[in-house]
């Protein structure tokens, strides 16, 4: 066998794995280099993959063509947001925009056929710091235990002493139980996922992320602080965000979207309408910009800030 290489994206612009898999679920299963110029695929499928940038692109390099082929959903370069700039409503065009410009190359990086792998990074990552905690929590259960199915028989007592005492580890084996037997339900449409809320500890923000990052359907976003608060500080859009609702899991399960009573004060529907196919880019977009620049408070130097309200608001603000 001999290692191929496969360019992914052309003179890649203000990006590095670091920035790249930030926002992803798939970020517990790839190791970056400390420069955040080579990202290796550790677990899962086509695991030993490689991405790297140099030489003016973003390369995968494997020792297979079927995992060079899958590289375009590990690098996030399967979804380009400019292919759908034309299905954005016009109230959220200008956003869109420069949300486009500041994050010219982030696509939305995953790996859809880690659905088990994926499915525990996210449930895990309920009201807790993803990057702090999380992570590391998918990380350890991925090198104790032979396989994620395995998991479901663990006592609380090892999962305790080998990955953490928190609730979202030790609720992790009935969770993952419930997951495997509906798991042949969700096959299919997107719809399908639904069945998800079934299953103890899932409501609609994991439901909205397994559809995005397992499903791949962009028209999905898993609405969560982040995203609201972002929305919430810019002058055009507040207005728009303050008369919606989250959604609310006995609908999200009852009913398909279109169809729910709630359609039309639901927030997911809302960025759904408005958004269209960018909704769950722009989901991982403003979650990125919200660590980076709004959580450090870096208002003088973020691009958006003259139409925050936050800065606008605090003319004394110096840093």
């Amino acid at each position: 066998m001999f290692r191929s290489l496969l360019k992914l994206i052309e003179s890649p612009e203000k990006i590095d794995f670091f920035r790249l898999f930030y926002p992803s679920f798939s970020l517990p299963l790839v190791s970056i280099s400390s420069d955040g110029l080579k990202a290796v695929k550790e677990y899962g499928h086509c695991r030993g993959t490689q991405l790297v940038i140099e030489n003016n692109g973003l390369y995968a390099l494997s020792d297979f063509n079927e995992c060079l082929q899958y590289s375009q959903y590990l690098s996030g370069s399967w979804f380009n947001a400019r292919d759908y700039l034309s299905s954005v409503s016009e109230n959220f065009r200008n956003l869109i925009e420069r949300m486009l410009t500041l994050y010219t190359d982030l696509g939305i990086p995953t790996s859809p056929l880690d659905d088990l792998e994926l499915f525990t990074s996210i449930i895990l990552s309920r009201n807790t710091d993803y990057h702090r905690n999380t992570v590391g929590w998918v990380k350890k259960l991925l090198k104790t235990f032979p396989s994620l199915e395995s998991l479901i028989n663990a006592e609380s007592d090892f999962l305790v002493s080998r990955v953490s005492s928190s609730y979202q580890v030790l609720e992790l084996p009935k969770i993952l139980d419930c997951y495997l037997r509906v798991r042949n339900l969700l096959k299919g449409p997107s719809e399908n996922s639904r069945a998800l809320l079934r299953c103890p500890g899932v409501g609609p923000k994991t439901l909205y992320a397994y559809i995005l990052f397992v499903k791949l359907d962009s028209r999905y976003a898993p609405i969560d602080t982040n995203l609201l608060s972002f929305l919430s500080r810019l002058r055009d859009l507040r207005r728009i965000i303050s008369k919606s609702a989250l959604p609310i899991k006995e609908y999200c399960f009852k009913y398909v979207c279109d169809s729910c009573p709630k359609n039309g004060v639901c927030i997911e529907a809302l960025l759904r309408n408005k958004l269209g196919p960018l909704n769950g880019w722009f989901q991982t977009v403003a979650f990125l910009h919200n660590k980076t620049y709004c959580a450090t408070r870096k208002c003088l130097v973020c691009p958006l800030s003259t139409e925050c309200l936050s800065f606008i608001g605090r003319g004394d603000l110096t840093s």
